[in-house]
């Protein structure tokens, strides 16, 4: 990517300037035309000579990198606020977090594919939103899951296949769910973040699971679970695989004591999703 060389281009013309007038006397005129074309690299004292002599601060120069960073720390913040109100099933704060978004104007492939993502979700979020869906909106919700410019935000899409595993059959879900594990088994550094979204898509698998009352395809899920870090940020969905492993066991003394203490918690809205 040339984006010195282009930015250098733009400033020029934005200018009003000659390639010979930018160069400022500072480098030569053939070797500013190959800055501009990413042929030769600038180095940086001749760079901020070129700026001071045009009377452009590097902090107006790189401008456009200061409000992709702010909008991306704000995505981030939006986001995991999202996926908190998403698994509360609460609309209006859903639809709040969706308008913020909205407001973020940078349209990086990125932030592009989070917003799409929070939409998605916001849209899915509950069983009978997922009735709604016709064939060809599965379809496509399918397709924008695995399309290629989405392969730098892992952490989304599998946020995204956690919270829409049911738009699948189940045997479709069923092989995704095994490929995620096998992917995650063997790699050797996870960030702590899709740690915990691969938590939330084992737990909403194996709750799938136990509706339909296929126990025995609970365990592979129920061990990957176990496997992940003791973390804090894990808890949850860490307590919530031993109660679908006390269900499993028969222990339901034991199991309806983890749901007394998650509706204590105040998780009483996704206690009541869950399988019995």
């Amino acid at each position: 990517m040339n984006y010195i060389g282009d930015k250098l281009r733009n400033l020029r013309q934005q200018l009003g300037l000659t390639q010979t007038e930018m160069a400022a006397g500072v480098i030569s005129v053939s070797f500013y035309s190959k800055v501009e074309r990413g042929l030769n690299d600038i180095g940086v004292n001749d760079f901020l000579e070129i700026l001071k002599s045009h009377n452009v601060t590097p902090k107006e120069f790189f401008e456009d990198i200061i409000i992709k960073d702010n909008d991306e720390k704000k995505l981030n913040g939006l986001v995991n606020r999202f996926i908190k109100v998403a698994t509360e099933d609460n609309d209006v704060e859903i639809n709040k977090v969706i308008k913020e978004l909205d407001k973020i104007k940078i349209q990086t492939p990125f932030i592009k594919f989070s917003k799409l993502a929070a939409k998605l979700i916001a849209n899915t979020h509950d069983k009978k939103a997922l009735k709604r869906l016709t064939t060809k909106q599965k379809n496509q919700i399918k397709k924008m899951i695995f399309q290629k410019d989405t392969d730098e935000n892992e952490y989304y899409r599998i946020v995204i296949l956690a919270n829409i595993i049911r738009i699948y059959s189940f045997e479709e879900a069923t092989f995704l769910v095994k490929g995620v594990i096998r992917r995650y088994d063997s790699s050797e550094k996870v960030e702590s973040k899709t740690e915990v979204a691969l938590s939330g898509l084992m737990i909403n698998y194996i709750n799938w699971c136990m509706e339909l009352g296929k126990l025995d395809y609970c365990y592979e899920p129920l061990n990957f679970l176990k496997r992940l870090p003791e973390k804090i940020d894990l808890a949850f969905t860490k307590i919530l695989g031993l109660y679908f492993g006390d269900l499993i066991k028969q222990k339901k003394n034991e199991a309806k004591e983890i749901r007394v203490i998650l509706n204590k918690a105040g998780y009483s809205t996704f206690v009541n999703k869950i399988a019995k």
